[in-house]
């Protein structure tokens, strides 16, 4: 058997996996390495899938840029990850690690261009002889389940994408379908009535076929054309791009608010917003409500108006990682979650239950049954929404 060696210096950027466009992540870690005069020629972006962790993908950059030093290129650079954080949804962690005689671990929380928190760990911090767990990079990965052989290994296995940081082509859905796992949906043959046939694409065309294609009039000049945008028409795709992300979070939150479940209590009220994450602080801030005083967030009957003033609104949406919630101290972790957590009856069944922060959101509880979770934006010793909480977490099985 062959003895594969792990490399001892690694970092980069893990993320959980939804839709989102690789190509405009290659183009804004591009931008932040252009901006420092960085030479990019020869850089791409590799975004590699956990094999067995379907939800997790690991992103790095290959190329001259980084040197040997994998690890001191991603911790001296933490805008790369602030600037990612830009396009994804969810939050993002960048790490760097080195192992040998002068170990060195740390991380970057960031969500949405903002660091919520970071840990950078030598031996000074954790001296020599400690348990691996106590590092940094070591409990956020035991928070993923996942292990430092997977993470140095660049999640071997898994499927991958590859993108130059300097052309940045690609169809992102069939990039993104190749990441998940899935190739690309094929073309249908029959195309709508009345739509134009495409020279050579009928079914049977063969070779004879394509290069008659070639040889239409426009044919050529159009094979000559430049692959590359132009400087302008970069920034009008990518304003379109932005505009279309604002269209699609307004179609959500208006989605959202067309059918808002929700539970009244003697503190208020608290809504279930269907599809809805704690990401999605934009949807959320509207329904955190300490003290209602006028009029009440749109999605709510009317008739509540009057019975509402004066009470309370709060929210409850799933958590899937614990690291989406912290501490004062920063993310919170499994081995931190199961020591200070508490076991409560919630609904008749035995739920860990512990007084959480949420970014931008402020402070609330999180209550988890094994993997499931629920955050409330009420404190635990507030009444929380028992049958509501249960509901959350039989939809996460």
């Amino acid at each position: 058997m062959t003895e594969i060696s792990l490399p001892s210096n690694h970092g980069g950027l893990v993320f959980p996996l939804d839709t989102f466009r690789p190509t405009m992540l290659a183009a804004a870690l591009a931008e932040g390495l252009i901006a420092q005069a960085r030479n990019i020629l020869d850089a791409r972006l590799e975004l590699i899938r956990h094999p067995e962790v379907p939800q997790l993908v690991l992103g790095r950059i290959v190329g001259s840029v980084i040197g040997d030093d994998p690890a001191g290129f991603w911790r001296e650079n933490p805008e790369l990850g602030l600037i990612a954080s830009q396009v994804m949804r969810h939050q993002l962690f960048q790490y760097w690690v080195v192992g040998g005689e002068d170990p060195r671990q740390g991380f970057i929380v960031a969500q949405r261009g903002q660091a919520l928190a970071a840990q950078d760990a030598t031996l000074e911090q954790i001296p020599a002889g400690s348990h691996p767990d106590e590092w940094p990079v070591a409990q956020l990965l035991m928070q993923l389940q996942i292990t430092m052989e997977e993470l140095a290994g660049g999640f071997a296995g898994g499927p991958h994408i590859s993108i130059s940081l300097i052309d940045r082509e690609g169809d992102d859905r069939e990039l993104l379908m190749t990441l998940i796992g899935q190739p690309p949906e094929e073309p249908e043959d029959d195309q709508a009535p009345g739509a134009p046939a495409q020279p050579g694409a009928g079914p049977g065309a063969g070779p004879g076929a394509a290069k008659a294609a070639a040889n239409e009039p426009g044919a050529q000049a159009q094979a000559g054309a430049p692959k590359r945008l132009t400087v302008e028409e970069d920034r009008k795709r990518r304003s379109a791009e932005q505009q279309a992300e604002l269209d699609a979070r307004k179609a959500k939150a208006d989605t959202i608010r067309a059918d808002l479940p929700h539970v009244i209590d003697e503190l208020g009220i608290v809504v279930a917003p269907k599809g809805a994450e704690l990401a999605d602080t934009d949807i959320l801030e509207p329904f955190l409500v300490a003290t209602v005083a006028g009029d009440i967030p749109s999605g709510l009957p009317r008739t509540l108006h009057d019975q509402l003033q004066g009470k309370r609104i709060d929210f409850a949406v799933p958590v899937e990682f614990l690291s989406e919630v912290f501490l004062l101290e920063g993310p919170l972790t499994k081995p931190v979650f199961d020591a200070q957590s508490e076991v409560r009856s919630i609904d008749g069944q035995e739920l860990r239950v512990i007084g959480v922060l949420a970014p931008r959101l402020g402070r609330g509880t999180l209550l988890r049954r094994d993997r499931a979770g629920v955050f409330v934006s009420r404190t635990p010793d507030q009444p929380l929404p028992e049958a509501l909480i249960s509901a959350l977490l039989d939809r996460q099985g």
